[in-house]
C-alpha cells in the first residue's frame, strides 16, 4: 500500500485466518464504567488491512507477539511484541500485516477527558511490558460469565491500563527495554549472545547500550549476561540432580571447564563444591 497519507480511506480487510474476540456492553457492562465501548484480543494471520479517516474513539492496541507495519501522519513504522501503539481520535492511520503474524489486545477508548488527557502528546508507539498481562485479563473477562468473579480482573485491567498510559519519559522507555532484553536473554541463556545481538533487539546501538548497563547494573552487558548464566547455575545446583557438564550446557557453556572456571571466578567455590554446601546445609537443618 503506496503512500497512504496522500489518500487516507476507510479500510476493513480481514482474512479468515484471523481470529478475533471482542468485549462490548453488551457482553460485559462493567466496561461502561471505563468509558470503553468496545475491545479485544486479537490472533491475526493472512489478510489483515484496517484504516480509518477521521474515527470517533482513541485505540490503544497492545502488540505482544508478531509485528505490524502502522502508517500514520508522522510517517511508515512497523511494531513489534512489547510495544503500545496509541492512536488518537480524529487523527487518520492505517494498519497492515505485512509479517507472517501478530497477537495483539486493543481498546476503543470513548473521546472522554480522561482519555484524551492521557493520550495528548504520546508518541505513536513505546515500549510496554504489560501486553501480555493486558491480553490474558481481557481474554478471561471474554469467558468469564459471572460479574462477580469478572470485578477483580476488570479493576486489574483498568490498573494497567490507566499505568501504561501515563506519560512516558526517556528513562521509563529505556528501562522498559532493557527490562524486556533481559527477560529475552533469561529465556535463551544457553545461546551464544553477542553485544550486537543484544542491541539490534532493543533498537540501541552497542555503546549506547554499553552505557545503559553500567548506568542500571554497573557491569557490562556480558557482565551481565555472565551474572545472569551464573545465578541460573546456582539454581539448577541446589534444586535438579542434573549433571554439571548438564547445567553447563543450559547456561552456555560447551565446555564443562570453562563453566567450572568461570563459576568459580563468579561465585568463589566450583560449582561441585557449592552444590555438596548447600546439600550439607540441608542436611544439617534436618
Amino acid at each position: 500500500m503506496s503512500e497512504p497519507k496522500s489518500r487516507w480511506q476507510e479500510v476493513f480487510e480481514i482474512g479468515s485466518e484471523c481470529n478475533e474476540r471482542f468485549v462490548d456492553y453488551n457482553k460485559v457492562p462493567e466496561m461502561a464504567q471505563f468509558h470503553i465501548p468496545i475491545s479485544g484480543v486479537s490472533n491475526l494471520a493472512g489478510k489483515y488491512c484496517v484504516g480509518r479517516v477521521n474515527p470517533d474513539y482513541h485505540t490503544v492496541l497492545y502488540c505482544v507477539d508478531g509485528s505490524i507495519r502502522l502508517h500514520n501522519e508522522t510517517g511508515i513504522q512497523d511494531v513489534g511484541k512489547c510495544n503500545l501503539m496509541t492512536l488518537p481520535a480524529h487523527k487518520p492511520f492505517l494498519m497492515e500485516l505485512v509479517q507472517p503474524s501478530w497477537t495483539m489486545v486493543w481498546f476503543a477508548l470513548e473521546d472522554i477527558e480522561k482519555w484524551r488527557t492521557l493520550i495528548a502528546d504520546r508518541p505513536a508507539v513505546t515500549c510496554c511490558d504489560s501486553a501480555k498481562q493486558l491480553f490474558h485479563a481481557l481474554s478471561i473477562i471474554y469467558y468469564e460469565r459471572d460479574p462477580q468473579l469478572r470485578k477483580p480482573i476488570i479493576n486489574q485491567l483498568s490498573h494497567y491500563l490507566n499505568d501504561t498510559l501515563c506519560a512516558p519519559t526517556s528513562e521509563t522507555i529505556e528501562s522498559q527495554r532493557l527490562t524486556q532484553l533481559i527477560r529475552d536473554i533469561e529465556k535463551r541463556l544457553h545461546c551464544n549472545w553477542t553485544v550486537e545481538e543484544m542491541s539490534k533487539l532493543v533498537n540501541y546501538s552497542a555503546p549506547h547500550l554499553h552505557r545503559l548497563f553500567q548506568k542500571y547494573f554497573s557491569r557490562s552487558p556480558i557482565q551481565h549476561l555472565i551474572f545472569l548464566r551464573m545465578e541460573r547455575a546456582k539454581y539448577l545446583l541446589i534444586n535438579t540432580a542434573w549433571t554439571i557438564e548438564h547445567i553447563a550446557e543450559q547456561v552456555g557453556y560447551t565446555d564443562v571447564f570453562n563453566f567450572s572456571k568461570r563459576f568459580k571466578k563468579s561465585v568463589g567455590i566450583p560449582p561441585g563444591k557449592f552444590r555438596k554446601g548447600r546439600a550439607d546445609k540441608v542436611q544439617h537443618a534436618k
